[in-house]
């Protein structure tokens, strides 16, 4: 089993929705330094899962052209440079990062699977997606429950900036796994 493959899935997974749901824990304190209403304010969480409906048929496109490997380490630069752009001051700097982070993230939901079953045994495919769909959940639950606590020390905007270091492992790991599939095509 390629455990460069299946350490860069996990890694990943734990990007794919932590984000999203980072905000969540801290929406009060949002609201009242943007000086935003709730409705606005909800719209930090729904953005990104409309960008799961509108780009869906985009990422396959993304995925074709690019290759898989390629577009999982742009899903996990856009999910970092989404996360940056939604710690700039005000409240239009946090809805653009959270739609950079939803599209970003929908590469990674359709890609992901397609790394599965491409490059792990047929009869690992099933533990391997039950161990990705375990880490989508871990990176939830991760940061909903330490966002807060962290916010209460570093303030909100730089906690929810600290969750970027799972990011960049992320994208570190698939890079590797990039290099190696380039080295072994030019054998």
């Amino acid at each position: 089993m390629p455990w460069l493959v299946i350490t860069g899935v996990l890694v990943a997974a734990l990007s794919l929705r932590g984000p999203i749901v980072a905000p969540t824990p801290v929406l009060s304190a949002i609201e009242r330094d943007l000086d935003v209403g709730s409705t606005a304010a909800g719209l930090l969480t729904t953005a990104p899962v409309l960008m799961f409906a509108l780009l869906t048929p985009v990422a396959a496109v993304v995925i074709r052209r690019a290759g898989a490997e390629t577009a999982l380490v742009l899903s996990l630069s856009g999910v970092l440079l989404g996360t940056f752009i939604r710690a700039l001051p005000g409240f239009g700097s946090m809805l653009t990062g959270m739609v950079v982070i939803g599209a970003s993230i929908t590469i990674g939901n359709v890609v992901i699977p397609v790394i599965i079953r491409r490059d792990v045994r047929p009869e690992r495919v099933a533990i391997v997606t039950a161990a990705y769909a375990a880490m989508l959940n871990a990176g939830s639950l991760i940061t909903s429950l330490l966002t807060a606590p962290l916010a209460s020390v570093l303030g909100w905007p730089a906690a929810l900036l600290t969750w970027s270091v799972i990011t960049i492992a992320g994208i570190i790991v698939g890079a590797a796994h990039l290099q190696r599939e380039r080295r072994a095509g030019e054998d």
